[in-house]
């Protein structure tokens, strides 16, 4: 593998970690409710003495352990861009000032896009084929387990840690439903579309629809 094509990988790995934590922002910052690890970390912040990015970083670092001893070749150079730079990626835009808070009649808009770039962001760097990053990982394991197309593992892997993160006392809205059922449709739709285009050299990492 040559240098420029490590370059790549790792430019377009950052690029997609910035975009989902951009998308991340504008979800949690509409107010209708998170997505699903973010509702996780929350309900998890009800009983542990840690703050967001702190225990968003153990929980990536756990996943990507577990990962490691389940399949290794999952993981690379991008698993940890994205596993870590999300956190430092949204601390970056708060200290900047952006998005700390949106007229109301823009709740709704702010989620639905928010959840569209966070997917579209997490297609990125999972195309670079520099290694899932934690959740992502889980959500292709399920899929092979399951042998259902990424969408279905998507929406049900969100489910179970929306519900787990609920019933830790997370936050819960109409939005986490939209985020639900749109985030999965629309990775899929990156994963399956950004490919035809030469800057993607990747495989097709869902074959169903």
């Amino acid at each position: 593998m040559g240098k420029e094509h490590l370059v790549k990988q790792f430019t377009l790995a950052v690029i997609g970690t910035f975009i989902a934590a951009l998308g991340i922002r504008l979800i949690v910052v509409s107010g209708l409710g998170a997505d699903a690890i973010s509702t996780l970390v929350l309900g998890l912040m009800q009983h542990v003495p840690l703050r967001f990015g702190t225990l968003s970083m153990l929980f990536n670092a756990i996943v990507l352990v577990i990962i490691f001893f389940y399949d290794r070749k999952m993981i690379g150079m991008g698993s940890i861009i994205n596993s870590f730079g999300v956190g430092i990626c949204l601390n970056l835009i708060e200290s900047a000032g952006l998005l700390h808070s949106i007229p109301k009649f823009l709740e709704y808009p702010s989620i639905l896009v928010g959840t569209i770039i966070f997917g579209f962001g997490t297609g990125i760097y999972l195309l670079t084929n520099a290694g899932s990053a934690a959740y992502e990982s889980l959500m292709i394991v399920l899929q092979r387990v399951l042998k259902v197309s990424v969408k279905i593992a998507r929406i049900i892997l969100d489910g179970s840690f929306f519900l787990i993160g609920y019933l830790l006392g997370g936050t819960v809205g109409w939005g986490t439903l939209i985020v639900l059922l749109l985030l999965g449709p629309s990775l899929e739709l990156t994963l399956n579309q950004l490919p035809k285009l030469r800057l993607f050299r990747t495989r097709r990492v869902n074959e169903k629809s």
